[in-house]
């Protein structure tokens, strides 16, 4: 406890720069336990570096002592060392300042296709298909759902899509009890799991509402949160029940932070390929 203690105010700063930059299923791959105890490991480091180098110097007046013996030294070595010191300082100011504007106009460049993406109106497909009386697919979901669309329709068509942002699964519940009263016939395709922690209950309505359908395609998820592993659980084990095809996202992304959006949930178009081409398979 002292020893954390001494370095507490460097941890104070370094853990939120740390857990920045080091975001589970986003920036690393792995167990979540490890991950944690890696992340705290380098919080604690980075905390002792400082201490040694910084704020020890500093507090026993060494780095003062060194500006009081600039008047000492001859003029030459006041100037060449007041010049690395300014050239450091701005060199470093700026080196992060452009480090932090790219990340910045990065994220918010790629935030920005996908909110464009899921926010556009979902048109929704006429019900009657074609004359082979072969019915499109029925995809229904949460914002996840919404940006892959129009990838998926291009692929194969969709007869009826309703997915919102942010949907839980007592709404997806209710959707789909309406909805399938005009899609007999059609394979159903949805996502499971990103917004909330699932309840056996709630898996096993969902399932009991699509469990005529000829065929059942469901996406567990790969959200960086606490509930993901444990709903994974859930949704393979009815899966297996009920004879539907489960799209293992989670493990198909797994190494791919390439795949998401800086929020480690929605997909840029190398994720979106990527999940279409999963569900695509299996169809």
């Amino acid at each position: 406890m002292v020893w954390i203690g001494e370095r507490s105010y460097a941890i104070y700063l370094w853990h939120w720069v740390v857990f920045q930059v080091t975001r589970p299923s986003v920036d690393l791959e792995g167990s979540t336990w490890a991950l944690f105890a890696l992340r705290i490991l380098i919080v604690f480091a980075l905390a002792d570096i400082s201490l040694r180098l910084v704020e020890l110097p500093i507090r026993s007046g060494l780095v003062e002592y060194w500006f009081k013996g600039m008047k000492y030294r001859t003029k030459k070595v006041q100037l060449r060392q007041k010049s690395i010191l300014a050239i450091s300082l701005t060199i470093t100011v700026i080196a992060l300042s452009t480090i932090s504007v790219h990340a910045i106009n990065q994220s918010d460049r790629e935030m920005s296709l996908v909110k464009a993406e899921i926010n556009q109106p979902v048109e929704m497909s006429p019900l009657v298909d074609s004359p082979t009386d072969t019915p499109g697919l029925w995809v229904t979901g949460d914002s996840v759902i919404l940006g892959i669309r129009h990838e998926l329709d291009r692929r194969q068509h969709i007869s009826l899509i309703n997915a919102r942002v942010g949907r839980q699964a007592p709404e997806l519940i209710d959707v789909m009890t309406h909805d399938k009263l005009n899609m007999a016939g059609a394979t159903v395709i949805f996502n499971l799991g990103n917004n909330n922690k699932l309840t056996e209950t709630q898996v096993v309505s969902i399932f009991e509402e699509v469990k005529d359908q000829p065929q059942i395609i469901v996406v567990n998820t790969a959200v960086p949160r606490g509930w993901r592993d444990e709903n994974n659980a859930l949704i393979a084990k009815y899966c297996l029940q009920y004879g539907a095809v489960m799209v293992d996202w989670a493990a198909i992304s797994l190494g791919h932070p390439e795949f998401f959006a800086p929020d480690g949930v929605h997909l840029v178009p190398a994720g979106v390929r990527a999940y279409v081409d999963a569900i695509a398979i299996n169809l």
